[in-house]
């Protein structure tokens, strides 16, 4: 039992008994866990390179994913301060990160994209995770691979 499966289950046990179904969540949890943490130095390579700091990443990834977006919208959907979004994305375009451009609709607002650049790191990262991905679903048969996209699409739902 690791760390983390063993806290999920003290949380559980002050509640109420332990039964099958918080075992098995905890259990798959752990696994989960595991299979993330597995590739995390190939998948964090590029970002360490890098050097952007977690704040910086994420702001990245959002505008990456949202882009053009206002720089607003970011910090909503970050859960930050317009004010440290600000800051987050001045430190970005001087990496030619991200670029502020004006919205066609209101000539006060400015939209923010990626940058070639910033993209490339998005993809290069996006290209690691997914392969590693697909080599352990490859390890799956056929109905196991069927039983998995079924049950993924009931949590994604």
């Amino acid at each position: 039992m690791n760390v983390r499966h063993a806290r999920v289950l003290r949380r559980t046990r002050g509640s109420t008994a332990i039964t099958h179904r918080d075992r098995s969540i905890a259990d798959i949890d752990a696994l989960i866990g595991h299979l993330t943490a597995r590739g995390l130095a190939e998948q964090t390579s590029s970002l360490l390179e890098s050097s952007l700091t977690l704040q910086q990443f994420r702001v990245l990834v959002n505008v990456y994913l949202r882009g053009p977006v206002a720089i607003h919208d970011v910090a909503d959907t970050l859960g930050i301060k317009p004010n440290v979004a600000t800051g987050v994305v001045q430190r970005l375009v001087e990496r030619d990160l991200v670029e502020r451009h004006e919205d066609p609709g209101d000539r006060r607002a400015r939209l923010l994209r990626t940058t070639e650049r910033g993209s490339g790191l998005i993809e290069e990262l996006g290209t690691v995770v997914q392969a590693q991905r697909r080599k352990l679903l490859e390890r799956l048969s056929d109905p196991q691979l069927s039983q998995l996209r079924d049950i993924l699409e009931v949590m994604a739902s």
